[in-house]
């Protein structure tokens, strides 16, 4: 049988990819929800619904919020998924070519 030293790892680059519309549809297949019942409940348009999970919107506090009230999910968890999933997109976008870093924060 072969030996494996568990400490010796090997570095993998996290990159997040699920956002908040994920979680949103995995919940609405395993309780059977429509799109109209779902928004219903969380008081948002049925278009606001759509444009989530198709990730053509992201979450926004006050919704987040509603959504946890309707249905238990936390909304610091999806403000999370949709931050970090916005982030993990656009990290090595390119910046604004106004933007003058100071001295002091240019990196190595």
């Amino acid at each position: 049988m072969p030996e494996y030293d568990f400490d010796q790892g090997v570095a993998m680059p996290i990159v997040a990819t699920t956002s908040a519309a994920d979680a949103l549809k995995e919940l609405m297949a395993f309780h059977h929800l429509t799109q109209a019942d779902f928004a219903q409940h969380a008081a948002i348009s049925q278009k606001q619904l759509s444009f989530i999970l198709n990730r053509k919107a992201f979450m926004s506090p006050p919704v987040a919020r509603q959504i946890e009230a309707a249905t238990g999910v936390s909304a610091r968890w999806l403000l999370e998924l949709d931050f970090n999933y916005l982030y993990a997109q656009r990290e090595n976008a390119p910046l604004e070519a106004a933007v003058q870093p100071y001295d002091w924060a240019k990196r190595e």
